[in-house]
């Protein structure tokens, strides 16, 4: 598809159907940027303001995203996790192709949460290591995290090891936990004025909600976390068997 003035079409529609067209067959890769404002208007020979309007109707599409300052990009495919397997934020955001990057927005002492209180299998310091952690991939938030950590375990992490290493790994690999298996539920939330902010989403937008207890090898509860994921940009897949055990139907007669 060109653009010409001849068209009948305006030109902001051609413009924003030329850039759809290269979205969609992948000429222009989810994350990557379509041009800058000038390169866009060189490109097609039009103004500041019709560059700005065939950009408006891509992002109505949701085919991009622009950052004040950065630009216009293609937007991420939806980061996918599946459940079958206990992995860290960061591990699946690499699998689905991206680079993720954790900021730490919080990290102190608080009183441990009842749900490690109430594991009889655990003999928890009243205090423990709490985390918010903010993961982003190309600068979007994906994902917010609430973590809790036994104080004898987190009193050992550093922000700067927090922000550079998953969690599982600095367990696993700086303090010699081997992990045993999780405990997650799902569920749909609205988004709170703080989360709306710190997610870049409107308030009362709906978000994924999970809820994780992680064990050790040995039973011992290790880790509290809770996820709140933008919808738009994260997905949960799972693969289901048929159940083994199925009722048998008596026969259906002749007539």
């Amino acid at each position: 598809m060109t653009v010409s003035r001849d068209n009948p079409i305006a030109l902001y529609l051609q413009i924003a159907n030329k850039l759809k067209e290269e979205i969609l067959s992948k000429k222009i890769k989810p994350g990557e940027k379509i041009g800058s404002q000038r390169e866009l208007e060189a490109r097609f020979h039009v103004s500041k303001i019709t560059i700005r309007k065939a950009i408006e109707l891509l992002e109505k599409e949701g085919l991009v995203l622009t950052s004040q300052g950065k630009g216009t990009f293609v937007k991420p495919e939806k980061v996918e996790q599946t459940l079958d397997q206990l992995q860290s934020l960061s591990d699946i955001i690499k699998n689905s192709g991206y680079t993720p990057q954790v900021k730490i927005k919080k990290l102190e002492m608080v009183s441990t949460p009842t749900s490690f209180k109430q594991d009889e299998n655990n003999d928890i310091d009243p205090y423990c290591l709490y985390i918010e952690r903010l993961h982003t991939v190309e600068e979007l938030p994906i994902a917010f995290a609430q973590v809790y950590i036994p104080y004898d375990l987190g009193e050992k992490l550093t922000k700067n090891e927090l922000e550079n290493h998953t969690i599982y790994e600095l367990l696993e690999q700086k303090l010699g936990i081997t992990l045993g298996e999780a405990i997650q539920s799902i569920e749909a939330c609205p988004a709170s004025e703080a989360l709306g902010k710190v997610l870049d989403v409107p308030e009362g937008s709906p978000l994924l909600k999970a809820e994780r207890l992680t064990y050790s090898s040995k039973d011992k509860l290790i880790e509290k976390i809770t996820f709140y994921y933008r919808f738009d940009e994260y997905a949960f897949k799972i693969k289901l068997s048929r159940a083994s055990q199925i009722p048998m139907w008596p026969p259906i007669p002749d007539n």
